[in-house]
This record gives C-alpha cells, sequence and structure tokens, in this order.
C-alpha cells in the first residue's frame, strides 16, 4: 500500500495507531460525501496525507467550516510546499462544500506545527481536550461507588425521622 510509508511516521509519532485505522479513514472517505482523505504525492510515493471534513467553528457559529485534521508531511519531504498543497486541496473542498472558514485541528505540543498554521493566519480560536469514555464515566458517573453507597446509608440511618419512614439511596 502506498501509504505505509506516511502512515508508518504517523504511527511512530503517535502510538496506539493501527493499519486498520488507516483503512477504515479510507473507506470513510469512499463512502461518505462529507470527508475526505487528501494525499501528496511526489511521483508514486506518497509524501503527505491529511483529513479534511465537514464541521463547524463552533457552538456559537453558524457557519459551516472545512476542518482538517491530521496533516502530516513525511519528515524526509518537509519545507518544500507538500503541506501547503494539501491545504489548497482544503480550500478547493470548501468551495466545492459552500464553506468560508478552515479549521486545523493541530497536536498541541507540535511546536513546528504550530508555527507553521500560525504564519498562514490561523488563529487559535478553543482548545479542544478529549477524554476517553469509559474513564469520564468513572469519574462523573451518577452511580455512587459501593463504599459512598454504604456511608449514605449509615448518613440517612442516623438522621432518618422515627415516624417509620425509610429513605432509600441508590435505588
Amino acid at each position: 500500500m502506498a501509504l505505509m510509508p506516511v502512515w508508518e511516521e504517523i504511527q511512530a509519532e503517535n502510538y496506539g495507531l493501527t493499519v486498520e485505522a488507516l483503512i477504515a479513514r479510507i473507506e470513510l472517505a469512499l463512502s461518505e460525501n462529507g470527508f475526505r482523505l487528501v494525499v501528496a504525492w511526489d511521483g508514486n510515493e506518497a509524501v503527505g496525507l491529511a483529513c479534511i471534513s465537514l464541521s463547524d467553528i463552533g457552538t456559537w457559529s453558524e457557519a459551516p467550516a472545512i476542518q482538517v485534521s491530521g496533516l502530516h508531511v513525511l519528515s524526509t519531504s518537509r519545507h518544500r510546499g507538500v503541506a501547503k498543497a494539501m491545504l489548497n486541496a482544503a480550500l478547493a473542498s470548501a468551495e466545492g462544500w459552500g464553506c468560508n472558514a478552515i479549521v486545523a485541528s493541530v497536536p498541541p505540543l507540535s511546536r513546528e506545527a504550530n508555527r507553521f498554521f500560525a504564519r498562514l493566519g490561523f488563529a487559535p480560536v478553543s482548545t479542544f481536550r478529549v477524554a476517553d469514555a469509559g474513564s469520564l464515566r468513572r469519574k462523573i458517573s451518577v452511580q455512587p461507588r459501593r463504599v459512598t453507597v454504604a456511608r449514605m446509608r449509615r448518613r440517612t440511618a442516623e438522621s432518618a425521622p422515627t415516624s417509620g419512614l425509610r429513605h432509600v439511596v441508590g435505588k
């Protein structure tokens, strides 16, 4: 597969990505109208990759936008205009989809990528913080933990009125 060198470099920088994830993105790009996978080529060699999708600027804006995410250029092909060429493809998609704004997802610790987008006029508008659903569920769960339930039951029993009413906690 021609995309493997780019994917392997992405994978080396972002642990946990699998070839199946790449295949899923390719299948999504082939099947969905609001999603495209842009590949930059140098002859027969893939040197860059980006996901382009319909999005919006944020909650308080009705303007549709194009989101560029996962933009990656092989380290051996950087500083040659590859990323700008992929952004040109994003601009063409924006025009085709009737969007006036381009949103870029940039890794917060990638100084080079952040400087690249800043030089092109991209400004930070918001910060997206991502949490694993299972981990978040455990931290904010409505269902109290067993220890907490036991404490609540003890407190309820201690403060229960003597009129015969029982408080039920956690049910």
